[in-house]
């Protein structure tokens, strides 16, 4: 009898954490690593689905009989990690492993077979739960035997069902021994349970493949990408020479991306068959052509890297996109308001933004909260409308490790979508201007003959941004009152009950009402518009008074009404009237700042000519419209530019590529 390195309570102190089914993967591992190329797993279990029976059996090599004590009593360094060199596919790391089985069973017997000298011969091993410090070789015997290797079988288990092997341990060992199938597979490795092999199809998402030719050498490389992560392993590329034996691996350049984008790529060739790895820089084997430092060798690694990117651009697109999605349903970006055109090209704007910096690096939205994730894109936001890209350059070094190349990329589209937010946004002004020009028109053209309701109010509903921006139309067409109330608190409140007003005037129409819902305060302000006809009316106190009365209706029904309420009544006319009543109102109210301000209590009441409104428009929008072609200028600008770059650049108002001529 022998006892291991470490006693009992230090071994399960060291193992306390191993679940079931990676002590079963284990196992497994021990099998492949001992140079087997088919597992099989196999249970029985009682009428309650229970398994009394469970063995793990590989055609390996065996355990020879004078490497036994290297095998079971470094345990805390195992022959694996000491003999192995750089880049090996050898599993074991603690030697460890082959003890876990005190999880879910009392005891383990290892019955193998090995090869001497032409000879086979064959031993048992065995190991208990309440010694686990302790193992027994039994004296070896020749075997008749026709293979070697191992079948380790665990007794008295415990806590093991059918259920567990099916919606678990299957689950585990697909994703723990997938790749490692797939890049064997041309040497027939399998792991087989109760007779049938473990399929890891439903863990390819994607699969190809494809020739590399480097220098006068084709490489052959086949290209996986898994649906989930796959157990404790980086993507990585992998590469094993004519016979199926493996020579080198390293990860790829796309791990921790935060993009879910789980891959492997698989490098067969003749060319690794007497290929070594250089452990240090400049210490290789001089009369070794084929190394991992060698030129021919790290033209393919550039060349894996390369094509694994063009991979990721349409998957990390299409991530982008649901990344969005994500965001807009739980509310991360900032609130635009749908119905008005403007905003709704800034919401676009920033979702474009947010969509090209997560394919520069995912990383940037990984493992952040809600709380966060609003704070940074409010912060992509600011700079998207002011431009300032440095700005946001400066707050990524201090998350992300962006290279010049990923500035760059993402500086351009940057740029590309701030150019097309000014173009749209100019082509915005421009309509309306369109629109004003036309709206002069109806005001100040009599012999257009424009009515106040089927032309004035018509046009105003279709630009009330010319009051603001932030509005939202609840009712145009002169509603009555109950009608106005019935939306009023649909939209405020989702109730869409029909309303009714107690007060005498409940009839009386307003021409346009506009509701703003505050962002911040939550506050409420609506406005009211009463348009008069240009020629026929003139304000004067009469029109004063009729806004009056509107108040009054409002103020009757405590559903127009709240805390957080404010309304606004504009008046709107070509001239006010000889009497002076309205300008006298403006002008005691001047103090205020306000333009326009007439009235100052419970409510507010602006009186405005059409030539203020149609002025104060242009003052705006000429400044905005000078200050975007500027900007648009500035962007259009590329120093960088070649009379080829022009030439070769392609754009979708090109014209269909000349047909070559039949032939002859």
């Amino acid at each position: 009898m022998s006892k291991v390195e470490v006693n009992a309570k230090g071994i399960k102190n060291r193992l306390k954490s191993i679940k079931p089914y990676r002590s079963i993967a284990e196992y497994i591992w021990n099998g492949f690593d001992a140079g087997a190329n088919t597992i099989d797993i196999t249970y029985e279990t009682t009428e309650l689905g229970d398994i009394n029976y469970l063995s793990v059996e590989d055609n390996g090599a065996g355990i020879p009989y004078q490497l036994l004590d290297n095998k079971f009593k470094p345990v805390l360094s195992s022959e694996k990690r000491e003999s192995e060199l750089q880049h090996t596919l050898v599993h074991g790391k603690n030697g460890l492993g082959r003890l876990t089985f005190y999880h879910f069973s009392q005891s383990v017997e290892w019955q193998t077979c090995y090869e001497s000298n032409g000879k086979h011969y064959e031993y048992v091993i065995s190991a208990d739960e309440s010694s686990i410090d302790q193992y027994i070789g039994s004296k070896q015997k020749n075997s008749n035997r026709e293979n070697t290797g191992t079948k380790v079988v665990f007794k008295n288990i415990f806590d093991l069902s059918e259920y567990y092997v099916k919606n678990t341990l299957i689950g585990y060992l697909i994703k723990e021994f997938s790749w490692f199938l797939e890049l064997m597979k041309e040497w027939g490795y399998t792991i087989n349970i109760n007779g049938d092999a473990l399929s890891y199809d439903s863990l390819i998402k994607d699969k190809e493949t494809f020739e590399f030719s480097i220098g006068n050498k084709i490489f052959e490389v086949q290209y996986v990408r898994w649906a989930n992560k796959l157990n404790r392993n980086f993507s990585r590329y992998y590469c094993i020479d004519s016979n199926g034996k493996f020579k080198y691996s390293k990860p790829t350049t796309l791990n921790n991306k935060g993009d879910e984008f789980y891959h492997s790529v698989f490098v067969k060739d003749e060319y690794f068959d007497s290929f070594k790895c250089e452990k240090k820089e400049g210490q290789g084997d001089l009369l070794c052509l084929n190394t991992d430092k060698s030129d021919e060798f790290k033209a393919l690694v550039s060349a894996i890297n390369s094509y694994l990117r063009d991979k990721r651009k349409p998957f990390i697109v299409n991530y982008a996109k649901s990344l969005v999605e994500e965001y807009e349903k739980k509310g991360v970006f900032p609130e635009y308001n749908a119905n008005n055109r403007w905003e709704v090209m800034r919401s676009e704007d920033i979702k474009e933004t947010v969509k090209q910096l997560y394919q520069v690096d995912p990383r940037i939205f990984s493992n952040l909260n809600t709380t966060q994730k609003k704070t940074f894109v409010s912060f992509i936001s600011l700079v998207v409308d002011g431009g300032e890209v440095d700005d946001l350059f400066k707050v990524l070094e201090g998350v992300v490790e962006l290279s010049s190349s990923e500035r760059e990329v993402f500086a351009k589209q940057l740029k590309t979508t701030k150019m097309s937010s000014i173009v749209r946004t100019i082509e915005l002004i421009s309509d309306r201007y369109k629109s004003v020009e036309e709206f002069k028109k109806l005001v100040f053209d009599p012999t257009m003959y424009a009515g106040e309701v089927p032309h004035l109010q018509k046009m105003m509903e279709r630009n009330y941004w010319l009051i603001g921006e932030e509005y939202q139309l609840l009712t145009a067409a002169e509603p009555k009152f109950e009608e106005a109330l019935r939306r009023y608190t649909y939209l405020l409140h989702g109730d869409n009950e029909k309303k009714s007003i107690d007060h005498e005037d409940k009839n009386r129409e307003m021409d346009l009402f506009l509701v703003r819902q505050g962002k911040r305060n939550k506050k409420i302000e609506n406005v009211v518009l009463e348009l008069k006809h240009p020629t026929n009316i003139r304000l004067g106190k009469k029109e004063i008074d009729q806004v009056y009365d509107y108040y009054q209706v409002i103020k009757s029904d405590s559903r127009f009404n709240g805390s957080n309420t404010e309304w606004k009544f504009y008046l709107i006319g070509n001239k006010f009237d000889s009497t002076g009543y309205v300008q006298s109102l403006i002008d005691s109210l001047k103090s205020h700042g306000e333009p326009g301000l007439a009235f100052l209590g419970e409510y507010k009441l602006y009186a405005f000519k059409w030539s203020e409104i149609f002025a104060e428009f242009e003052l705006k929008h000429d400044f905005l419209n000078e200050k975007l072609n500027l900007e648009l200028n500035r962007l259009s600008i590329d120093e960088h530019q070649s009379a080829d770059d022009i030439v070769e650049r392609t754009r979708s108002s090109d014209s269909p590529v000349e047909l070559e001529s039949p032939a002859a």
